[in-house]
């Protein structure tokens, strides 16, 4: 049968990362790691940029992987980063919430109140960060809290005790409870 799509966003550490680097932390820390740790069936797939993350360019990119791998279940395509790779999935879920059937955001300031709640009022979000990563926890329980104010219902939020940002990232990359509870969504193709 087809396949869920878990797309993982690095951090702005990532951004002078070779392709080498990058695997290679992702069996650490990052979605290899996490994909193993959840023992789920599913398709990892962690791109690599050298600049923050674009919307545009992540859906030219998303289009390209649909159209190549018929394995993957479009209804069933979920996102996630930390950091600048938090920071990407917000805005990338914002621009196409239709992608996706659940977003894992975290570990990132600048949440808004004129971010994109109200088409998010039904998009299921797990908002997570270390509990000591500065101001980074104030903007995700914000985002979390203005996306509870919108009506919408499936809305999670953690900060890790005592996790400061780079313990954050790899407690968010290690929380099988995201993976279990994002994999319970999925969407409709229009």
């Amino acid at each position: 049968g087809k396949l869920p799509l878990l797309i993982t966003l690095h951090g702005g550490g990532g951004k002078t990362w070779s392709i080498e680097e990058q695997l290679k932390r992702s069996s650490k820390v990052k979605g290899l790691s996490l994909a193993e740790l959840a023992g789920k069936d599913l398709i990892l797939l962690e791109p690599n940029s050298s600049e923050k993350w674009d919307p545009k360019t992540l859906n030219i990119m998303l289009d390209y992987i649909l159209k190549t791998y018929s394995q993957i279940d479009q209804s069933r395509i979920y996102v996630m980063g930390h950091s600048m790779g938090g920071r990407g999935s917000w805005n990338w879920i914002q621009q196409s919430p239709e992608r996706f059937a659940a977003a894992a955001p975290g570990g990132f300031s600048g949440v808004s109140e004129h971010d994109n709640f109200t088409e998010l009022a039904n998009f299921p979000v797990f908002g997570m960060v270390g509990g000591e990563d500065g101001n980074n926890v104030a903007s995700v329980k914000k985002m979390t809290n203005l996306l509870k104010a919108a009506g919408n219902k499936n809305v999670k939020y953690v900060a890790f005790p005592g996790a400061n940002h780079p313990q954050g990232n790899k407690m968010l990359f290690s929380h099988i409870e995201c993976i279990d509870w994002m994999l319970k969504f999925s969407n409709k193709i229009k």
